[in-house]
């Protein structure tokens, strides 16, 4: 390998997701807090069978749409966590190949 070039691996774009990820978490919380003052006004006024039908849907929605917290979150414990480990140990593995790219392994 001592024809090799250095070799990095970037973990900007992770670090990144993790950072997005709590900008969407805001941002989506901050969504449903509007959505829920606005139904809450609107159920307020709104009263009969059509009013019954139109928080039932809306529940529902809710309901399906979950937490995007929990999601992002489960996302950036598991998969990204696992991610930057396997990143790290690779690094690790380009910084000594970096260091002495002319030895191979096993001599």
């Amino acid at each position: 390998m001592g024809d090799s070039a250095f070799v990095s691996a970037d973990t900007t774009r992770i670090a990144e997701f993790e950072r997005q990820s709590a900008e969407v978490i805001r941002e989506f919380a901050a969504i449903k807090d509007e959505f829920g003052r606005i139904n809450g006004e609107l159920l307020g006024a709104w009263k009969g069978s059509g009013a019954n039908a139109y928080k039932y849907e809306t529940d529902h929605i809710l309901e399906k749409i979950g937490s995007v917290e929990d999601v992002l979150n489960a996302i950036n414990e598991s998969a990204v966590k696992d991610i930057r480990s396997v990143y790290s140990e690779v690094d690790e593995q380009l910084g000594e190949f970096n260091r002495n790219p002319d030895s191979e392994e096993g001599e």
